[in-house]
């Protein structure tokens, strides 16, 4: 039973089965020790590990530092159990230690000079809570020999409890041994549940805890997410809210390793849940069960995937898509089913392979890494929302962010422009631009399949290197089918009188546009492609710049899209 390295512990009490174990021996717990004590037998030689039973060390470096930096706060620590015998000759006086090897050797190590303690006002490794950040620290980044004498005093003075257990008996040792580890230990996560701070409190309140009536916790985990307790299912909060926090922040994926999880539970103890960060989370929250409620359970990756899917449908798409959802998810499950049922049969061409090769195998291995999280969630997206179309509130000819973040995670954050050069150039986020392979100009469409990430620097202009582009493209992605839009004739209605545009801003009036925002000499337009030069100063496709609201209607649409319709009558 190690101590939690970092937090607030009080000594253990004596279990019943620790008493039904000492029935038989003689146990001294009131003789007065300090950690200096423990460094001094250490010196020594007089504490011992019996290998037979006692596991390796296991504590990292990060551990370790918290646990002294706890004593120094004056943090009480559980007790040390040892076993203690007299040699028969030299009458010299050893310990075994029966429970505590993972502290004592923290102790040891840190008093020879092994590491140095942790200062919270660096950022660059394990962080502190924020509220520790002010407070006076002397001893942060300091190994054992750069202390004050003063603090060196500290640390060994601090009070410490012992059970000495004297016994002939190796066996009743053993049992005892066994009796000390062998009841249910806490998960991380119920560790978690006890450290101090709004986040804490958040979690409990999102994720449930069916003894404590307050924490009743959030439909979606308490009803939807399929977990095996609800330990790990307020370890799945923690882990969904970080990604979602991450990247509202960031717009970047992170680990959600156990590791990762207690840095940033230490970073938000003055979380705010009144933060637009917390009330997104709910909303997202509410409508995700909404659209699963009586539905099958999601595990956690897909669970994870939906979340921050749903996140941004809520900003950039119009609502309708929620009744669809958990169907269009049943589908992407069962193509994923099948992959790997083709895979585990041996089938040489599976139509859904890359539901495996793209999503299904990065569930086995490394699926809490950011790197790992980022390839799925970019073949979740790209698969749902074609299957989901959902109806975007800017219907103009541009990415969504969705699309946009679903292309730049897809591409691995490189310049395919680059690639193709040979070099694996990584591209900012605020620097990345959206390239059409096929051109808008000819009939691409503006969807994923058919974008590709470039730098700002790199994007292809020139007819040649598009068209030098597009085949290295085809050649290194032969799953992704991009095919031009339909040609649409030349001769088409012009709109009805009395049809607003949208760009700047103007009307038709017979057969002709009438700008609202030009001098009298431009004002009047012949077609919308003359208007996009008179406003720009550039010969462009205006049926692409342009949006139009036809008379009698309450939707504004791209006049390309207008155009088609207008084709296919």
């Amino acid at each position: 039973m190690g101590a939690v390295a970092g937090l607030a512990l009080s000594s253990e009490p004596i279990k019943s089965s620790f008493n039904d174990a000492i029935m038989n021996m003689e146990v001294d717990h009131n003789k007065p020790w300090a950690v200096g004590d423990l460094i001094d037998l250490e010196e020594k030689g007089s504490l011992r590990v019996n290998h037979e039973y006692q596991r390796g060390l296991r504590w990292t470096v990060s551990q370790k530092q918290m646990f002294i930096d706890s004593i120094f706060r004056g943090y009480s620590i559980p007790a040390f159990y040892f076993h203690k015998t007299v040699a028969a000759k030299s009458k010299n006086t050893f310990y075994d230690i029966v429970d505590g090897q993972q502290r004592i050797d923290a102790i040891r190590s840190f008093s020879e000079g092994a590491f140095e303690l942790r200062d919270p006002t660096d950022n660059s490794g394990l962080k502190f809570p924020n509220f520790m950040k002010g407070d006076p620290c002397p001893w942060g980044g300091k190994r054992f020999v750069e202390l004050s004498e003063h603090h060196r005093n500290q640390l060994k003075s601090h009070p410490i409890v012992v059970y000495e257990i004297k016994t002939d008996n190796e066996n009743s040792i053993r049992d005892l041994f066994i009796r000390l580890q062998g009841g249910t230990p806490l998960t991380p996560q119920d560790k978690r549940d006890s450290w101090p701070g709004n986040f804490t409190e958040f979690v409990l309140r999102v994720g449930g805890k069916s003894t404590v009536d307050k924490w009743y916790g959030c439909p979606l985990f308490t009803e939807i997410a399929k977990v095996s307790s609800e330990s790990k299912r307020r370890q799945l909060v923690a882990q969904i809210f970080m990604l979602h926090w991450v990247m509202q922040t960031e717009n970047k994926f992170c680990d959600i390793k156990s590791a990762n999880i207690d840095e940033f539970y230490h970073s938000q103890v003055g979380f705010d849940e009144n933060s637009k960060e917390a009330k997104a989370f709910l909303r997202v929250c509410k409508k995700l069960h909404g659209a699963f409620e009586g539905k099958p359970k999601l595990v956690g990756h897909y669970l994870i995937h939906l979340f921050l899917f749903v996140s941004q449908l809520l900003e950039e798409y119009a609502s309708g898509w929620e009744n669809q959802l958990a169907a269009k998810w049943h589908d992407f499950e069962s193509r994923r089913q099948q992959a790997a049922n083709d895979i585990k049969e041996n089938k040489e061409e599976g139509e859904f392979d890359r539901y495996y090769y793209r999503y299904g195998r990065h569930t086995q291995t490394q699926s809490d890494s950011a790197a790992t999280i980022r390839l799925r969630h970019a073949f979740f997206v790209e698969e749902v929302l074609e299957l989901l179309a959902p109806v975007k509130l800017d219907q103009k000819r541009c990415f969504s962010s969705l699309e946009r973040q679903t292309v730049f995670f897809r591409d691995r954050e490189l310049c395919q422009w680059s690639r193709m050069e040979g070099i694996e150039r990584r591209v900012p986020w605020d620097e990345m631009e959206i390239h059409h392979v096929v051109p808008y100009a000819e009939g691409g469409k503006s969807d994923i399949r058919n974008a590709a990430t470039v730098h700002r620097a790199h994007h292809p202009r020139s007819k040649q290197d598009v068209a030098e582009f597009g085949d290295w493209w085809r050649q290194n992605n032969p799953d992704i089918d991009i095919k031009p839009s339909p040609v649409v004739p030349k001769n088409t209605p012009v709109p009805p009188d009395g049809t607003r545009i949208k760009k700047h801003l103007g009307e038709y009036q017979d057969r002709k546009i009438v700008l609202t925002e030009c001098s009298d000499k431009t004002r009047i337009c012949s077609s919308l492609s003359d208007a996009s030069k008179k406003v720009t100063g550039t010969s462009r496709n205006g049926w692409r710049d342009w949006h139009l609201l036809l008379p009698g209607q309450d939707q504004w649409m791209l006049a390309d899209d207008w155009r088609r319709t207008q084709s296919s009558v």
